[in-house]
């Protein structure tokens, strides 16, 4: 028998090992490194009984509201590993989910995770992802307690996610159905970096170099979720909230929908910072209005109230413009001219963008 040596690890394949081993060693990563993970959970009066290994996990739950959310993540549609690490692939594929319970303005619990795996994959490859998904547990919060591995020519990664709201008499949830004419609009962070980062990874042609591209980057393959400032949005009375996933103008349409109102957004008021603008001048605003994947809380509420929210997060906070009567989302310049917005933000399953 040849003896597993480091460097023969390195280069095994999902078809060398097969499933029920691979399982074992994410299993064995998830024991290893997700401990203070489910020990925070745990301080939220959640009990786990059983994780990877039985036919489901189990957990003693107190009453409450309970939110469950899923993504799920397509090689060669959300994320290429040419250009996308291992461990930032694996950061990436539970901090969508994170944003989405942020955006309910809830506390992350614990998560299931689905592999679609074609036989050539490397092995310690999976085993990175996983350090990363439990990298951004420990910092942001929620578990990996289980999931399933199956075979598909097409690489994906599933996750779902359980959240909880705060325990109170009467939980409020963070939804897109109750926005109001006169609200402020706001947004946290930053936006357009996400879709710069991927632009500047994807096209060979641009000259992007250092510091900006590196936090290009980051901000596509590594987005840091908005959970504490989901529940300070909460705390502070707000109820009208999503995340920027598919882009600012197509996600701000989405709670107009819900709600039956409007909305006028102001360019110059757009929080993009220096690093966007300097890699594209020419494109930081089509970027910032629709290259998604931001990850930041899109929020309204009264004005007054908004700016207490601002001044109160740790995050910036940019009030970007005001719900009005009507359907549309309108975009504004610096002098009230209404802007033609070329790219609104991402549809799946749209045959052209």
């Amino acid at each position: 028998m040849v003896p597993i040596t480091p460097s023969i690890m390195r280069c095994m394949d999902v078809g060398d090992i097969g499933e029920f081993e691979l399982i074992d060693r994410l299993a064995a990563t998830i024991a290893a490194e997700g401990k203070a993970s489910i020990a925070a959970i745990e301080g939220h009066g959640f009990r786990l009984r059983l994780a990877v290994g039985d036919d489901a996990a189990a957990w003693d739950a107190r009453s409450g509201v309970q939110v469950l959310t899923t993504d799920t993540m397509v090689e060669g549609v959300h994320f290429d590993l040419a250009y996308t690490g291992w461990r930032d692939l694996g950061w990436k594929a539970v901090a969508v989910n994170l944003s989405d319970v942020a955006a309910m303005g809830c506390t992350p619990l614990y998560s299931i995770v689905t592999l679609g795996l074609r036989d050539d994959l490397p092995v310690e490859g999976l085993v990175e992802m996983y350090r990363g998904m439990l990298d951004v547990s420990g910092r942001i919060g929620g578990g990996i307690v289980g999931g399933d591995v199956v075979r598909s020519p097409v690489f994906f990664v599933t996750l779902a996610m359980q959240g909880v709201a705060a325990d109170t008499d009467d939980p409020t949830l963070l939804t897109r159905h109750s926005a109001s004419a006169g609200d402020a609009v706001a947004v946290t962070g930053h936006l357009g970096c996400s879709a710069g980062g991927l632009r500047a990874m994807s096209d060979p042609t641009l000259r992007i170099a250092g510091e900006t591209k590196a936090h290009l980057e980051a901000a596509h393959n590594r987005p840091v979720p908005r959970v504490p400032e989901g529940l300070g949005l909460v705390a502070h009375g707000i109820t009208t909230a999503m995340d920027v996933s598919d882009g600012l103008v197509d996600d701000l349409g989405k709670i107009c929908a819900a709600s039956g109102v409007g909305a006028v957004i102001h360019s110059d008021r757009l929080p993009a910072d220096r690093y966007l603008r300097e890699a594209f001048p020419d494109d930081w605003l089509e970027l910032a209005l629709g290259g998604g994947e931001d990850y930041e809380l899109l929020f309204t509420g009264s004005p007054e109230l908004v700016r207490r929210c601002a001044g109160s997060l740790k995050v910036p906070v940019s009030i970007i413009g005001q719900i009005v009567q009507g359907s549309a989302v309108k975009v504004l310049d610096g002098r009230g001219q209404e802007l033609e917005v070329r790219s609104r933000g991402w549809d799946h399953l749209a045959r052209s963008r």
